[in-house]
């Protein structure tokens, strides 16, 4: 008798270590450790609180899947396709990601501590509140990214992404990568390269650390804007209003600002070099420690009120 309940004793122990070699229900609260779902086709799948520790779902389709607060601890997810997916709140502890999309995937308060995201596409993926603590991100795509501080990383290559309510409405681009084109809009280390900004009303902003290199902000209003090491390098500024904007440590080297308001402005230790600062206007200004070399003063009114003239060019008569 002993014999035999320890035989069925060791047959359920091996059947459970196993369950992956069944086939697992695809419903909610599945019970699927070591569940093999490798390739499998999984859209629209609801795995919500579905217990799949150590799980293979490697090169799955998960798209729009909801996975809510399963746990897949240390499971295998390398290039699977996780685009839109619910995943709020599951559990990822030393999971393998890698190569995996996962763009637009909501993953606010995941637990994503030690896994490896090596190499995912991250484009309009929340992290709000996530825990990452020990996670990898080497060659990670972020575009529109929602890190878990709540600010929006976007790597360089990010493409502009015009709303659908603004192209509906015929306004324009009303959000530039995640960052909406109005005033005090909160768009720190912002990716606005290039973006077409011309008479865009940004007053008050946070642009803290954007990179706004090359981008036309003609005519634009960044009035008591924070633009703090923010990236102007080439942008074009010409008649822009920078009233009281803190532009500490900015790089404005070749910007183009003929004609800018920066009154009461915060230039210290501001990067001006060549920049073209003809008929700008920089009564209060604090210019301490700005890089100034090459930069073309003409009809340029410094912060003591007095105008510089030194770069105009003389004509030549015939």
């Amino acid at each position: 008798m002993k014999k035999v309940l320890l035989g069925s004793l060791l047959l359920l122990t091996s059947l459970s270590a196993n369950a992956g070699w069944t086939e697992c229900s695809i419903i909610p609260h599945a019970q699927c450790p070591h569940a093999q779902l490798s390739g499998k086709n999984l859209e629209n799948a609801n795995l919500q609180d579905a217990q799949l520790v150590e799980g293979d779902l490697s090169k799955a389709n998960l798209t729009k899947a909801n996975l809510q607060g399963a746990n897949i601890y240390h499971g295998k997810l390398t290039g699977g396709n996780f685009t839109e997916a619910n995943m709020a709140g599951i559990t990822l502890y030393n999971a393998d990601l890698t190569g995996a999309n996962l763009t637009g995937a909501n993953l606010t308060g995941a637990k994503l501590k030690n896994a490896n995201l090596s190499e995912t596409n991250l484009t309009d993926t929340d992290l709000s509140n996530a825990e990452i603590n020990g996670a990898k991100f080497g060659k990670a795509v972020f575009c529109r990214t929602v890190m878990p501080n709540g600010i929006i990383n976007s790597g360089a290559s990010c493409p502009a992404k015009t709303t659908a309510a603004a192209l509906q409405a015929g306004v324009g681009e009303a959000s530039v990568n995640g960052c909406l084109i109005q005033p005090r809009s909160v768009c720190l280390n912002a990716s606005l390269a290039e973006a077409n900004l011309g008479s865009a009303n940004l007053s008050g902003a946070q642009l803290y650390m954007a990179n706004l290199a090359q981008a036309n902000l003609f005519k634009a209003n960044l009035g008591k804007a924070n633009l703090t090491e923010a990236n102007l390098a080439r942008a074009n500024l010409t008649s822009a209003n920078l009233s009281q904007a803190n532009l500490t440590e900015a790089n404005l080297s070749k910007a183009t600002l003929r004609g800018a308001q920066l009154e009461r402005a915060n230039l210290t230790g501001a990067i001006l070099l060549n920049a073209d600062l003809s008929d700008a206007d920089l009564s209060g200004a604090n210019i301490a420690g700005a890089a100034l070399s090459g930069a073309i003063l003409c009809n340029t009114v410094m912060p003591d009120g007095k105008v510089n003239n030194s770069s105009c060019r003389v004509e030549q008569k015939n």
